[in-house]
Formats: structure tokens, sequence, C-alpha cells
């Protein structure tokens, strides 16, 4: 009994973790400041999303979707893609699942 009752937890937890594997999304790569500057420089692009004032996500037309994690002088990057003519947008994530 003890040994069928071990290996329902254990294929559950094999299951669980295989869910979780695929399921829970994969970081975007991260990059520099230099090389935002530089994708938008060259055009590629156009939008960024501020998210919690820590990090900067966008997708760029030549190397898909990135990230970069914003310095403390935050507000001269934003200050710097707005004059650059980028599209700047804030989000914030939820606090948990409750």
């Amino acid at each position: 009994m003890a040994s069928r009752r071990r290996i329902i937890v254990l294929s559950i937890s094999a299951a669980a973790g295989l869910a979780a594997y695929f399921l829970i999304p994969k970081p975007l790569p991260e990059i520099s400041r230099e090389e935002l500057i530089a994708e938008v420089q060259s055009d590629y692009v156009h939008e960024v999303v501020v998210v919690d004032k820590e990090v900067v996500t966008g997708v760029s037309t030549r190397r898909g979707a990135f990230r970069v994690i914003l310095p403390r002088d935050v507000r001269s990057l934003i200050d710097q893609l707005a004059a650059m003519g980028v599209n700047v947008k804030y989000e914030t994530t939820p606090l948990g699942l409750i």
C-alpha cells in the first residue's frame, strides 16, 4: 500500500514539474543600455515598456523581444529614449495571486 502511494505521489510530482517547465515563460534575453540605444538609432525599436520602474522591455525588429535592467539613473534613459522618438509606456505587475 505504501509503495502504491509513493508511486502516485511521484507521478503527480513529475507531472507538476513537467507542467511548470513548459508553462512558465522563459525570461527575455537581456541587452545592455548601449545595445538598446543602438537598436533605437538603427530604427529597430519604436516602443518600450517600463515595468515597475526596474526593467525596460520591448521588441526589436532585428533581435526580437528583449529586456534591459534599469540603472539607478532610470530617468535619464527614459528621457533619452523619448527624445529619440520611442513611445514609452509604463506598467506595474500585480502583487501576487491573491
